[in-house]
């Protein structure tokens, strides 16, 4: 199937983002935790990309592309040949927030769902790490050691917080956080995994499908995804949030 973006405004942000960083979402998209291609990818098929291949922005250049691979995911294979493309970006959001039980008011921004997830995450997540993985994450936030319910408010207005989140996503550790989502959709019985080895491989090998979205895929692309918007737009999304905790006749009154 070939690689159709649906405009998004919700990802049109991608634009502005680092070659490196989209480099890490696409691997994300269309490369397994095992490293190999993804089978169920079209980016990796896709001629306009391919020929990019060598070129030192070729991410960049094909961001639509990128962004059309992580909506192709969101949404079931024969729903997207129906509408001839797939799922936009918030309704991928809200999904994972349900696989994860995460209750969401569909009325709020989308960065503020995002952050109710990102916390989420973290707070899930911490829980599995040892000090030695929790070191290095504040290694790659520049912070000394705190607890991670004094950490969750700096989430929104520092940049570096949500690069650690990036970098944790990326590196070694990507086993346990991304396993710590994959779990919880485990536990709700809808799949079991077989074939590796401990708790981290059964939980890859048995995530591939729930509710038309390959949540293997779409819960640590949302997570990335989130977490480039603060690293990129974290003094817009500060604005907003302040303007929102402004009462209403203070508002009126700018």
């Amino acid at each position: 199937m070939a690689v159709s973006y649906t405009h998004d405004p919700d990802l049109l942000f991608l634009e502005h983002c680092s070659e490196h960083q989209l480099t890490v979402l696409t691997h994300i998209l269309t490369h397994g935790s095992n490293g190999k291609p993804r089978l169920t990818s079209s980016l990796l098929k896709n001629k306009e990309f391919t020929s990019l291949e060598g070129q030192p922005d070729q991410h960049q250049r094909s961001w639509r592309l990128i962004a059309g691979e992580l909506q192709h995911y969101g949404g079931d294979s024969i729903a997207n040949k129906i509408r001839g493309h797939g799922k936009a970006y918030r309704a991928i959001l809200l999904d994972v927030c349900k696989q994860l039980k995460l209750k969401s008011d569909k009325e709020i921004p989308t960065w503020r769902i995002e952050q109710t997830l990102l916390e989420h995450f973290l707070r899930n997540a911490w829980q599995k790490m040892d000090d030695d993985q929790k070191q290095a994450f504040f290694d790659a936030i520049e912070k000394k050691r705190m607890e991670i319910e004094a950490l969750l408010p700096q989430l929104m207005e520092d940049p570096k917080l949500a690069q650690g989140v990036s970098h944790l996503l990326a590196d070694e550790l990507t086993r346990i956080l991304r396993t710590q989502a994959a779990l919880k959709v485990l536990t709700r019985g809808v799949m079991r995994g077989v074939g590796l080895a401990g708790p981290i491989g059964a939980a890859f090998t048995g995530i591939t499908t729930l509710s038309g979205s390959a949540s293997r895929v779409t819960i640590p692309a949302v997570l990335h995804v989130a977490c480039l918007r603060r690293i990129n737009f974290a003094d817009e999304l500060v604005t907003h949030q302040q303007h929102e905790s402004q009462p209403a006749a203070e508002q009126d009154g700018q």
